[in-house]
């Protein structure tokens, strides 16, 4: 999961008879890097009504982040097992993760490899199973495929707007595109070092 270091800055503004809580956070750059998000807000405003106020930090981490994101293997095939290990860095990784298992009907491997612990836990809990995941997937799979290979190709046009709360990533069609397809928006949750899918929508 992201942590963000708050520095801890609070204050009031009278506005009328409200009272307004900012709070400023620093956001790494490794976080904008390898969430895929470099359209991440700089501003937003909470349920609650607090305005979250982020700045970064640019200049040489970004081009040893750079080394290191270029020295992962996102698929790894074992010469004497066969047995495949797929990485994702990016919300990108796990879009063509995904689509390659929606192409194969590899339901297994996107199981155990590409969803995240939270989803696994679902299906597993009890009045759930694997067959029900195999089901949505297999069912789904046309128009499931139709929108994250949209996302994955419209994230660079404007197509696809990017939040993230909780250590959540969400890719969200706009309006305009969104009324087109059955599912709207796919989260990414980020596990140790690795990015899986959370929910597809």
């Amino acid at each position: 999961m992201h942590t963000l270091v708050p520095i801890c800055i609070l204050f009031a503004t009278l506005l009328g008879c409200e009272t307004q809580k900012v709070e400023y956070r620093h956001r790494p750059t490794w976080h904008t890097v390898l969430s895929g998000t470099a359209g991440l807000p700089q501003e937003e405003t909470r349920a609650d009504g607090t305005i979250v106020i982020y700045n970064s930090t640019t200049g040489a981490n970004s081009v040893l982040l750079q080394e290191y994101l270029d020295t992962i293997v996102l698929e790894e095939i074992d010469e004497l097992t066969g047995e495949t290990t797929l990485r994702s860095i990016l919300p990108e990784h796990v879009l063509t993760h995904t689509l390659t298992c929606l192409r194969d009907c590899n339901w297994e491997l996107l199981f155990e490899q590409i969803i995240s612990t939270p989803m696994k836990q679902y299906y597993r809990s009890e009045g759930h199973s694997e067959k029900e995941f195999v089901a949505f997937f297999a069912d789904n799979r046309r128009e499931l495929a139709m929108t994250l290979q949209r996302m994955h190709g419209g994230k660079g046009f404007g197509e696809v707007t990017t939040t993230e709360n909780n250590g959540i990533i969400t890719y969200t069609f706009i309006p305009r595109i969104a009324r087109n397809y059955t599912f709207k928006t796919a989260s990414f949750l980020r596990e140790n070092d690795y990015l899986k899918l959370h929910s597809v929508r």
